[in-house]
């Protein structure tokens, strides 16, 4: 459904986008928001199987998201409303709420950026032909569509090395972006996600990857208590770095304030 602009639907969370702090994983989080954004572009008829017939393709290059501590219980709906909030010649700013169905609770919200890719050039083309089909909101929910910079590590906390399987894989065979954001989190300390829960998430896609690439994670600590998370392929190019965020989990609530709910 799409109100002034805002398009929303409503998904209902299965067990595995649930964490034992009942919120939302990170995983879930961007992949409902990927499901509204195509939902939304197949109403104008510019998904990805509209635009590849004129040899086009979406990608997303960054996302940012800040978290709430909303618990978010398997079975009970909640809502991702988007819309586009700037449209440049070259990019397209998508911003989003993730919202509690019964309350309106905000679970998260934040931005992404995308752009169109050609399929023979594989270079970035304008947007002009988006302009007369997308109606722009200019309501952001960061501060700026101004990329964010991360710093530059100076030295290691963990790494560790993953190779591409075909469980990584997107339906263009490249290892999906979803996959780059499970394998960089794996590196958090185990007595900080004991202990905290996700507060935002800085994502920046560099390069694609594909089947049997060996990927190389390195985490460290930045000045600010965040981590910085960075994935280089055998190259030593960075494929995709992440800044993450951690706040002091509250209570966790007692598994029977779950079970005992009417369904």
């Amino acid at each position: 459904m799409i109100t002034n602009g805002k398009y929303r639907h409503t998904y209902t969370p299965t067990a595995s986008d649930i964490t034992p702090l009942y919120r939302l994983t990170p995983n879930a989080m961007l992949m409902y928001f990927q499901d509204s954004f195509a939902r939304l572009m197949t109403i104008h008829r510019l998904a990805a199987f509209d635009i590849v017939k004129q040899r086009r393709m979406w990608v997303i290059t960054e996302f940012q998201i800040d978290v709430q501590p909303t618990v978010t219980y398997w079975s009970e709906d909640f809502i991702v409303e988007l819309w586009v909030s700037e449209l440049t010649s070259l990019r397209i700013y998508c911003d989003f709420r993730i919202l509690r169905k019964d309350t309106e609770q905000l679970i998260a919200s934040g931005t992404s950026q995308w752009n169109i890719l050609n399929l023979d050039t594989k270079r970035l083309e304008t947007t002009d032909f988006l302009a007369d089909d997308l109606v722009v909101v200019p309501q952001l929910m960061t501060g700026s569509h101004k990329k964010v910079r991360f710093p530059k590590p100076q030295s290691f906390d963990m790494q560790m090395e993953h190779r591409a399987t075909r469980l990584d894989l997107d339906f263009n065979f490249h290892v999906s972006n979803r996959s780059y954001v499970t394998i960089a989190l794996l590196t958090m300390p185990d007595d900080v996600l004991a202990s905290q829960t996700l507060a935002s998430l800085t994502v920046h896609w560099l390069h694609e990857t594909y089947l049997d690439e060996m990927l190389t994670c390195r985490m460290s600590r930045t000045d600010d208590g965040s981590y910085l998370h960075t994935l280089t392929n055998a190259d030593g190019n960075v494929v995709c770095e992440l800044m993450s965020r951690w706040m002091p989990q509250s209570e966790t609530p007692d598994v029977s304030e779950v079970l005992n709910r009417d369904l």
